[in-house]
């Protein structure tokens, strides 16, 4: 029985919009300004076929780079395929931004969304 509110104290923001994929994608970045948990969750359609990461950086749009096996739960490079088709990956890492890399073995629909949880300030906004 759910007896707490997680609406007002989660954030979701798209970084890989749903799409249909024929190689790469970088994910647009996502600020984490003001939270303290960070879930990376990635879906494919069941014939998508690649992996999934974080990127992360101190500045905005520049100095991306993969987020160390040390600042993430779960697992880096994570395969999303025809039976593995929903991953999350935490990051604990000390850097503001974060996006989401897709990295195409087999085309398909992927999309990708992080949870930003642990707010400084409540209720967030934006979950309309």
């Amino acid at each position: 029985m759910a007896t707490q509110d997680q609406k007002n104290n989660v954030k979701f923001l798209g970084t890989i919009a749903p799409q249909a994929v024929t190689g790469d994608v970088n994910g647009t970045e996502v600020d984490t300004l003001n939270f303290e948990a960070v879930t990376l969750f990635a879906h494919g359609d069941g014939t998508a076929v690649g992996t999934i990461k974080i990127q992360a950086t101190d500045v905005s749009g520049s100095g991306y780079v993969d987020a160390t096996a040390a600042e993430v739960i779960g697992t880096q490079d994570n395969d999303v395929n025809t039976t593995d088709t929903e991953i999350s990956i935490g990051y604990i890492g000390d850097k503001r931004y974060v996006r989401a890399v897709w990295t195409n073995t087999t085309n398909g629909d992927v999309a990708a969304n992080f949870a930003l949880g642990c707010p400084s300030v409540a209720p967030v906004t934006g979950n309309d």
